[in-house]
């Protein structure tokens, strides 16, 4: 109810399975693979680029505040 717009927006997510060649890409996840391996999940879907909504809200004060918020949609996904 302190949201005035937009009233909807498309967040998108990243889902899906990574195969373990792409921990040849990063040392760092193969060596932790390697010292851990029932520790850890693997290498996952992730955001890896994403871009802001503009929003207009109500503050604690009860001012409406127009500003642009980051990270709110997600526009690629990779592995990590």
């Amino acid at each position: 109810d302190w949201i005035i717009a937009p009233k909807r927006y498309k967040a998108n997510y990243c889902s899906g399975e990574c195969d373990y060649m792409h921990l040849q890409k990063y040392p760092h996840t193969h060596l932790v693979n390697k010292a851990n391996p029932r520790g850890t999940a693997g290498p996952c879907c992730t955001p890896t680029k994403m871009s802001p909504i503009n929003m207009l809200y109500f503050n604690g004060k009860e001012q409406i505040i127009y500003g642009k918020i980051p990270s709110m949609v997600v526009d690629r996904c990779g592995c990590s």
